[in-house]
């Protein structure tokens, strides 16, 4: 009995969707917060003000759990200048600054 070769490795990435959420306003930015089932969204109104909405997966669908508004449009953010057990979320808006 003769076995196959295993597949080759995949020469792209994949992006595989677990789940698919429509959204009233631009967003720049999606993020999955370490070590949890939540991810969190960055965008901007079409009234110009700045929006961050977060979202747990539950049973293959997003169910949103908070969302705040700010003055300014949020452009990015990232998690990387706090550790994994902190997980604060540093922000950078349309006005130039940075929030933590």
């Amino acid at each position: 009995m003769s076995s196959s070769p295993p597949p080759p490795p995949l020469e792209k990435p994949q992006v595989i969707a677990h789940a698919q959420q429509g959204l009233s306003y631009t967003a720049f930015e999606c993020k999955w917060v370490p070590c949890s089932a939540r991810l969190l969204c960055l965008g901007s109104f079409p009234r110009g003000t700045g929006v961050i909405e977060l979202y747990e997966l539950q049973g293959g669908r997003l169910r949103l759990l908070r969302q705040i508004e700010k003055s300014k449009p949020i452009k990015c953010g990232t998690f990387g200048a706090s550790s994994l057990q902190q997980r604060y979320l540093a922000t950078g808006d349309f006005g130039g600054n940075l929030n933590i």
